[in-house]
Formats: C-alpha cells, sequence, structure tokens
C-alpha cells in the first residue's frame, strides 16, 4: 500500500481544490507560496521564505507542487523559473510534482513543459547497478529487512520530479476520469500500478481515448479551434473589466482570469469579500470563485471561470457585472437595497 502522510506539502498559490485532494488521502497540509509579482512567479527566496515560515511552525517540507500554466492566474512560468523552482526543491532533497493540466489551452505562446526543460532528466531512484536505492544509499530491500521505514519516508528522500495531465480541461472531458503521470520512480509507478487495481481506466474508455488520440487531423483541428475560441472569450471578459477599470492579472492560458475586486468591498476583509460574493450571486446570478478559497492575503481578489459558458451568456454575466460596480460606485454599500438592484437581471 502506497500511502502519502507528508506533515507539509509546499505549492505555489494555488487551485482551490487542492487542499482536499491533498489532505482527505494522502494526509498533506497545502501551504500557498506567494510572489511579489504573480505575473512572473515565485522566486527562489519566495519559496524559502514560505519553508522557512512552515519550518518555524514545526511543519516538515517534503514536496513541492507547481500548476504550470497556473490555476487560478492563468500565467504561464517561464522555463528558467521553473528550473530554479526544481533546483531549489532539489537542494532541500524535496520531490516536485509538476502538473501541467492547462498544457494545450494556451491563447498566447511562452508554454514549455518541464519534460523539455529538464531534458528529461526527471531523476529516479535505479543506481547504476539497477539495485533500487533506499535512505542513505542502502539498497531498497536490505533496508526493508533491517529498518520498518514507511515507504513515503523512502520516496521523500529523492530529489525527482513526477508529472501530471489530463484529458479533463485541455479536451473538456473531466467525465472519462482518465489522467497521466509520468515518473521514473519505479517503486511509485509499481505502487500506482497495484493502486490501478481498484481504480484503473476501463477498457472501453482505453478504446475511446485511443482512438481519439490517434486521429491526428482530430487533435490539431479540436485544440486550435479550441485555442481560438478561449482567446475571443478572454479577450471579450478583459474587455468589459478594462471598461469597469477592474484590474486584473493578464493571462496567456487556462480558461480562467483573476481579478482585483477589493476597491467594491463594503470592507477591506474577507467577510467584506463573502459580502460582495453573496451580492453577485442574489443580485446578479453570478458566481465567481473568491481569493479566499484560493489562498491569497488580498481581500477581493476573484476567478472569473469565462469559457465555462458560450460567449452568449458571458456577455450577459459581464453586463450584469457591469450594472452591480456601477450601483456600488455610485450608491455606496449602504444604500444599496431590492429597489436599486431590480434591474440587475
Amino acid at each position: 500500500m502506497l500511502c502519502f502522510r507528508f506533515d507539509l506539502r509546499c505549492c505555489i498559490q494555488y487551485y482551490a481544490a487542492f487542499d482536499a485532494d491533498l489532505k482527505i488521502v494522502a494526509g498533506c497540509i497545502a501551504v500557498p507560496v506567494h510572489s511579489s509579482n504573480p505575473s512572473i512567479g515565485p522566486t527562489s527566496d519566495d519559496l524559502e521564505s514560505a519553508a522557512a515560515m512552515a519550518e518555524a511552525k514545526g511543519l516538515r517540507v517534503r514536496l513541492l507542487l507547481i500548476t504550470n500554466p497556473n490555476n487560478p492566474l492563468g500565467t504561464i512560468y517561464p522555463p528558467a523559473l521553473i528550473q530554479s523552482a526544481i533546483d531549489w526543491a532539489r537542494s532541500r532533497k524535496m520531490h516536485t510534482v509538476v502538473d501541467e493540466l492547462y498544457a494545450l489551452s494556451t491563447h498566447e505562446g511562452g508554454f514549455e513543459s518541464v519534460i523539455r526543460t529538464l531534458n528529461n532528466d526527471l531523476r529516479n531512484d535505479v543506481r547504476e547497478d539497477g539495485v533500487l536505492v533506499g535512505i542513505n544509499g542502502h539498497s531498497y530491500f536490505s533496508m526493508l529487512t533491517h529498518f520498518r521505514v514507511h515507504i513515503a519516508h523512502i520516496l521523500l528522500y529523492y530529489q525527482q520530479v513526477h508529472h501530471v495531465w489530463a484529458l479533463s480541461k485541455d479536451f473538456g472531458a473531466s467525465g472519462f476520469r482518465i489522467g497521466t503521470l509520468y515518473s521514473k520512480n519505479q517503486r511509485l509507478l509499481s505502487s500506482i500500478a497495484n493502486l490501478n487495481i481498484f481504480s484503473g481506466v476501463s477498457h472501453p474508455m482505453q478504446m475511446v481515448v485511443q482512438e481519439l488520440l490517434m486521429d491526428d487531423n482530430f487533435i490539431y483541428g479540436f485544440l486550435d479551434n479550441s485555442r481560438q475560441r478561449i482567446r475571443y472569450s478572454y479577450k471579450l471578459c478583459i474587455a468589459r473589466l478594462d471598461e469597469m477599470v477592474i484590474p486584473y492579472v493578464p493571462a496567456k492560458a487556462g480558461i480562467f482570469v483573476y481579478a482585483d475586486f477589493s476597491s467594491l468591498l463594503p470592507d477591506q476583509t474577507f467577510g467584506g469579500e463573502a459580502k460582495f460574493s453573496s451580492l453577485l450571486l442574489d443580485a446578479a446570478r453570478i458566481i465567481m470563485t473568491p481569493g479566499q478559497a484560493q489562498h491569497d492575503r488580498k481581500p477581493g481578489m476573484f476567478r472569473i471561470c469565462y469559457a465555462f459558458v458560450t460567449p452568449e451568456i458571458l456577455e450577459m454575466a459581464m453586463q450584469r457585472l457591469d450594472k452591480i460596480v456601477g450601483k456600488i460606485r455610485r450608491w455606496h454599500w449602504d444604500n444599496l437595497n431590492a429597489e436599486s438592484l431590480t434591474d440587475i437581471l
């Protein structure tokens, strides 16, 4: 059985569902790494600062998780930054997991997979003589013979990189429940293979995906069309935000834009953020992911998923958002009431 029960998982500003994804089964504690410039991404100093703060609380940093392209920011980290982050993790004898779930959903250039950045040097747990290596150089089997060491601790020793991707976002196929893991860690792959007995992809679905991925003409046509539609909806969304004078993080990938509505909050707290979120839902039937759910330190940041709906519905939603913004700026929160909000819908 493979059981990851690390005391800390250190992540860059991240997707809200990671908390549950990492903790429920693996028992990991996710900690965000904040950077002064989200468009560029975290530096080694940012990573070290976050790790030091966690260690000061008695936690142990064991794994770095990077999402590139980033969710919720929609930014693409340059290869040099990815290399720097991995070098930092390796200097601490940590593993790095790189999540490239939106790798094919870019609407501007500049993305490079970590596999190319590292020239496929992901590292592994096998010595040149073919022996699986354990802590302090002991062979895997002799170590287990002499010490009852948890397999999670064994995995933590190596400075390896693991790549994950899935069909869910780039192909709009989350219902397929099909993802990929690319790793050179033989024990990890063996353990995952055992887990696949209970959670593997069914044979009919494997056949469907095989046919899909073997059709080059369809793949290239589908992805080109998808990128064009993503770009169209993104431009529509940010054009409206510009009209409303709402700051946002310029995105190059993904299906969302991260915008700053802090100037519209009734007060600069996460309570004020929640109140603004409720107003959007109740008065305009608009749902945006609040920054608090993504561990942002600044109240008022929201993720807008512009590709979740058709451009026509997106346009309608942005019009409603524009009306909400205008009414808050004109009437302020003290004067907002059911009567003043009647023309939103």
